[in-house]
């Protein structure tokens, strides 16, 4: 956010970033909407999403294994990873195709990318459902996450225009609270597999 050069898509002569006014996806961009070169920006962009995507790869890959117990939470934790892993892709692309040049592959993957954390925190809630011995607040947190991540999709879909400066306001601002509330969300999960690991909590 430091190295963005400014511009925003109702305001291209603004100067730096705006944390309510710039999509994130604007950060991956090769040029900013006033004309500039956005290459210091971009690297770091791109360099976090794909560490995030192999990240999430790598936790789909390993929290399938603390749902072993019956038939139906092995389904589901199985099916759920499966969709973190698609996710885990998607950030990928989504950090390969800079919305400036590859708007449709790039709004593709974003679509990938939701659609998919949707059916992981379905399918790995109900598989917590199942296991008796994993906590249901892990469940919970991702179902309340699940809220706000629908709440925002509604935003996207039947929301105000982009191209208003309000609209632009409320949808970055949207942005902005379910990718953090994300990072939070998989915070705990981490810290709750950890516990379950060692019968801490």
């Amino acid at each position: 956010m430091f190295l963005y050069p400014g511009g925003t898509s109702v305001n291209t002569n603004k100067t730096g970033y705006s944390f309510f006014d710039n999509f994130f996806s604007d950060l991956g961009m090769t040029m900013t909407y006033g004309g500039e070169s956005n290459q210091g920006s971009q690297w770091f962009f791109v360099s976090a999403l794909i560490l995030i995507g192999i990240l999430l790869i790598l936790f789909s890959v390993v929290y399938t294994g603390f749902f072993l117990e019956s038939r139906l939470e092995k389904y589901f934790s199985r099916a759920g990873s499966v969709a973190g892993i698609t996710a885990g892709l998607s950030c990928v692309g989504i950090a390969l195709t800079p919305w400036d040049i590859h708007f449709k592959a790039h709004m593709i993957f974003s679509f990938t990318f939701s659609i998919s954390f949707i059916f992981m925190t379905i399918l790995y809630a109900i598989a917590i459902h199942f296991n008796r011995t994993y906590h249901n607040r892990y469940a919970i947190v991702f179902l309340i996450y699940l809220i706000a991540l629908l709440v925002f999709l509604g935003l996207m879909i039947w929301g105000p225009s982009i191209d208003t400066p309000t609209g632009l306001r409320l949808l970055v601002t949207g942005q902005k609270i379910v990718i953090y509330t994300g990072m939070i969300c998989l915070f705990i999960q981490f810290f709750g597999a950890y516990f379950h690991s060692f019968k801490i909590l």
